[in-house]
């Protein structure tokens, strides 16, 4: 679907009519990054949950819709094209889905985390692998996530977020099986 009227004005009409999918763009002039690159914005029910440029090299670089809003307006408007994705189904149970990547129920039992481990950040987070989780366990992901500075030890981050401890180990042995999270004492 065509998107090129500009993505200021995009954005709102996905977010009024709660669209779900990608939109994307190549781009120019994206500070930091020579070259062309591609713009994406990944929408569920037309909230922005991820947003990033991918420069030739195939390497991705966090950006954020009002940078790509200034961009084009400046220097735009880009054929921006949206992409629809079916919208993710509503949580029907406590797991979480496994087939983009591995979960507890794909997994032989791993030992339990040590509560005084330190969770650090060692890759980007990358949405797609996690394509198939809804939005509630994606806004789960999220919360947790964002504790993951290095500073915050596996007690502390339970203590701090209204779930249950068990569905912390679970995303956070998912995190450290698809390599984006490391733990230190």
């Amino acid at each position: 679907m065509d998107a090129s009227v500009g993505l200021a004005f995009s954005l709102k009409l996905f977010q009024r009519y709660r669209r779900t999918g990608i939109l994307q763009a190549q781009v120019r002039h994206i500070p930091g990054i020579q070259g062309m690159c591609t713009a994406y914005v990944h929408l569920i029910d037309g909230a922005v949950t991820a947003c990033y440029v991918e420069n030739n090299r195939g390497e991705r670089f966090q950006s954020s819709p009002s940078m790509l809003i200034r961009i084009d307006s400046e220097k735009g408007p880009f054929e921006w094209t949206f992409q629809v994705r079916t919208p993710p189904s509503p949580v029907t149970s406590t797991s979480l889905p496994g087939s983009a990547v591995q979960s507890p129920a794909n997994i032989p039992p791993l030992p339990p985390l040590s509560d005084t481990l330190i969770p650090t950040v060692v890759a980007p987070l990358r949405w797609e692998q996690f394509s198939n989780w809804s939005f509630a366990q994606k806004q789960m992901l999220q919360s947790i996530w964002k504790m993951l500075d290095g500073k915050h030890t596996i007690q502390e981050i339970k203590a701090s977020l209204p779930l249950p401890p068990q569905t912390i180990n679970d995303v956070l042995h998912i995190l450290l099986s698809s390599r984006l999270i490391i733990f230190a004492s």
